[in-house]
């Protein structure tokens, strides 16, 4: 809580609660810094200490129910952030065992700031826990690393993402025999407020700061003297605002001033200086220094990430997995569990949409992770991505576009939310937070390779896709329901037998003599593996025999067969084919 002030008493709200404040002083014997809320002309602020209590206290429920208590085979991935610093603090204080036999793991991306490698070091000295670091494979500068994979500035982001961070930090996990990932991630760290989840059971990752906020960080770390980036220190200060596209670039017309101390403890004059620069930015986050640039204070870290590029978080959390697990990392469920949720989001719907049996396929596959990490259908900014790079804005590979089409869009206004029906039966409700007209010329070329009306799928985009499409988070009410036997990608993980390799056939036709001998091969080929036969039931091409006599086929097969092959297994996937 800010109060304006000064070190005089000043009368407070009598909402606040005495005994539950104390004030950060710069004389205070509990915390070593001054504090300072820039937007109050006051040199400290009061700040509760249950909350900070309580963040502390959930901390520790948190460490105590998920990791071991030797720490083994738990990997934490450090950026040397201010969180990330706080975290180490925090398992020193109150998990010393846990901290001394978990891995600290670093990247070094040949990129990072001067000022990340000296706060690395103050962290570990600190501490007593030195980090394992991993570099770019085959390079120890960056010149090396510019003669032998380019410029920073002329690779293609992915590309760039994967080799100085996704495969350093593979040989790490490796290395370390990783069970479980612990993150620095917040939920406040975007412009706006994301959902995130304290353990994420599918990607056996915990993300322990999750509930905490940059003032919750701040406030520990001056508490605590916990190394601070020195980054952090320094304000520069211009005449008039500069695009965050191009802060990065040399030579900028602001000034860069030494604060002597981190900027959230300098008051607006100390900041601003005097007189007062109109427009002043500081370092809240610090990445890799071509992608990364200084933020007005009261912008989110993110603001200051990425920038000039669509994605909003480091590969290392979007493209990192292990052999086995779901793509993105772990398996996206969008079914709402809650009926009376339910029920809030169906009447919240401004229109009723039937779905087509194309639509519904695309439904079900979203809606039970078939398509993860996709958690709906594309907005206009992924649509445009896979398009044309095959790949969604955190850089993670994706082949084609999953759209839902409207051949008309009034009555719909971005935001709103869209009731989708199928054979008249409700099964999900879609955020509409992006409605666009696609240039359907460019997604046939770039997709199918054509724009040729003779290929069967370019004629059906052009000429019976609808005009719009509307893009947004998708929720689950029912599940799509069709006339063959389905299975969710969570059904038929449960039928793999553990340990197991599987080999997997996924075919579109009805299945004929040959396939079967080759279904037979190549699980005899593979040592004591189990075979996934997957076929996929939905919508073909003009011409294609119906999906419910391709299933016929499969199903007769599979009672023949069962008492010979009993590792075999039977599952069909609902997906409306591209051909």
């Amino acid at each position: 809580l800010g109060i304006r002030g000064s070190s005089k008493t000043q009368a407070v709200p009598s909402r606040i609660v005495y005994a539950e404040m104390f004030a950060v002083r710069s004389f205070s014997p509990i915390l070593s810094r001054r504090v300072h809320a820039p937007q109050f002309q006051c040199s400290w602020r009061l700040l509760s200490t249950a909350a900070l209590d309580d963040k502390v206290a959930t901390f520790k429920v948190d460490i105590e129910k998920h990791l071991p208590a030797d720490g083994k085979r738990v990997v934490f991935a450090t950026a040397w952030l201010a969180t990330d610093n706080v975290f180490v603090a925090l398992m020193h204080e109150h998990f010393p065992k846990i901290l001394s036999g978990m891995h600290l793991v670093a990247i070094d991306t040949m990129h990072l700031f001067d000022t990340t490698h000296i706060v690395a070091k103050q962290v570990e000295a600190r501490y007593s826990k030195a980090a394992l670091w991993k570099a770019v494979a085959d390079v120890s500068t960056r010149e090396e690393f510019n003669a032998k994979y380019g410029n920073c500035e002329e690779m293609d982001t992915a590309d760039f993402d994967f080799v100085s961070k996704v495969e350093p930090f593979q040989r790490a996990l490796a290395e370390c025999n990783k069970d479980i990932l612990i993150t620095g991630r917040r939920m406040d760290q975007a412009a706006q407020r994301i959902s995130l989840d304290v353990w994420e059971d599918g990607k056996r990752t915990l993300n322990p700061m999750a509930g905490w906020s940059w003032s919750d960080i701040i406030a520990y770390a001056d508490a605590k003297g916990v190394p601070v980036n020195e980054g952090h220190s320094f304000a520069y200060r211009a005449s008039a605002p500069i695009v965050a596209t191009e802060r990065h670039l040399p030579d900028l017309p602001w000034e860069k001033v030494p604060l002597g101390k981190p900027f959230w403890q300098c008051t607006e004059k100390e900041l601003k200086g005097d007189p007062a620069a109109p427009i002043t930015y500081v370092f809240k986050s610090f990445g890799d220094i071509h992608t990364t640039v200084p933020v007005e204070p009261h912008e989110s870290e993110r603001a200051g990430r990425f920038v000039r590029q669509a994605k909003t978080e480091c590969g290392i959390h979007t493209r990192t997995t292990s052999a086995g697990s779901p793509h993105g990392g772990a398996l996206v469920d969008l079914m709402v569990k809650d009926a009376a949720k339910a029920k809030e989001l169906v009447d919240s719907c401004v229109k009723a949409v039937e779905l087509s049996e194309r639509q519904a396929c695309d439904v079900f596959c979203l809606l039970h992770g078939a398509f993860s990490p996709l958690r709906g259908f594309m907005d206009e900014t992924a649509y445009k991505s896979v398009v044309k790079d095959m790949r969604l804005p955190e850089k993670q590979l994706f082949g084609l576009p999953v759209t839902f089409d409207m051949q008309d869009v009034s009555g719909v206004k971005q935001g709103e939310k869209l009731l989708l029906k199928w054979k008249g039966e409700d099964v999900a409700v879609l955020e509409a937070s992006s409605i666009y007209k696609p240039n359907k010329v460019v997604e046939a070329k770039e997709v199918y390779g054509t724009s040729s009306l003779e290929h069967p799928t370019v004629f059906s985009l052009v000429q019976e896709t609808g005009a719009y499409y509307v893009g947004g988070n998708l929720h689950g009410i029912n599940s799509v329901a069709f006339p063959y036997p389905v299975q969710t990608p969570a059904e038929v993980r449960a039928v793999l037998p553990e340990g197991k390799p599987v080999v997997a056939f996924q075919n579109r036709n009805p299945i004929h003599r040959a396939h079967f001998e080759l279904l037979v091969r190549a699980q005899r080929d593979v040592k004591d593996s189990t075979l996934l036969v997957h076929p996929t039931c939905g919508p073909t091409q003009p011409g294609d025999i119906d999906g419910v006599v391709r299933i016929s086929t499969y199903e007769a097969l599979k009672e023949e067969t069962k008492q010979e092959f009993p590792m075999f297994r039977w599952a069909y996937l609902p997906y409306s084919m591209k051909m």
